[in-house]
């Protein structure tokens, strides 16, 4: 959803925070690890019923997920081994603060919210889904990019839908559930039109 112009303005926005991690000596990989805990730590507090402290702990720890990769491009550390604990992390990341939303809906209010639970656990598997559609085409020798809503997306929601408190949160979540499972869709038809094209195109030169 985010386009490339949109991408590289908000990428020269966290600079400063790249500098900075820079300059105190941090690693990517320390960064990944930092941002990873505080995510973490963001599900606890989410869980424990502050929403909107959660959510700042959250954007903390995103706005660190979102510097890593700048941070190993300015220290000349970009690798294959970073890119897939990164990588990694984001999933885990994820999967952490839905748990923590999911305890939030159970336990939090004066009655177990049936429905948020239930999409918590859509948007988390559409999420995952997503995410997996991706790595299965690359282990086919394909590509697969783009879709209705990235992670960057799904994490901007979540952290907004926090700060306005459960019922927005809920809100949220109605559209992430449809729009993550919708973006799986997209990418599961996207690649086997393209494995489709290429089975054909060995075909033909046989």
């Amino acid at each position: 959803m985010f386009n490339d112009g949109l991408k590289k303005t908000v990428r020269s926005k966290f600079r400063p925070i790249v500098l900075a991690c820079d300059r105190i000596g941090l690693t990517p990989d320390a960064v990944s690890v930092i941002g990873l805990i505080l995510s973490f730590i963001a599900a606890v507090i989410a869980a424990r019923g502050n929403l909107f402290l959660g959510a700042i702990v959250l954007l903390i720890g995103s706005a660190l997920d979102m510097v890593d990769g700048d941070l190993a491009r300015m220290q000349g550390k970009e690798s294959k081994r970073g890119a897939f604990i990164d990588s990694n992390f984001d999933r885990l990341a994820e999967a952490g603060i839905f748990a923590g939303l999911a305890w939030f809906y159970m336990t939090a209010l004066d009655s177990v919210n049936t429905m948020a639970v239930l999409l918590v656990f859509l948007t988390l598997s559409g999420s995952l889904t997503t995410s997996y559609a991706r790595a299965r085409a690359e282990g086919l020798g394909t590509t697969c990019y783009g879709g209705l809503l990235q992670r960057p997306e799904r994490m901007v929601m979540i952290i907004v839908g926090m700060f306005f408190g459960w019922f927005i949160l809920e809100m949220v979540l109605v559209v992430l559930a449809i729009a993550t499972i919708a973006t799986t869709f997209q990418r599961i038809y996207s690649v086997a039109n393209k494995l489709s094209d290429e089975n054909l195109e060995a075909s033909d030169s046989e």
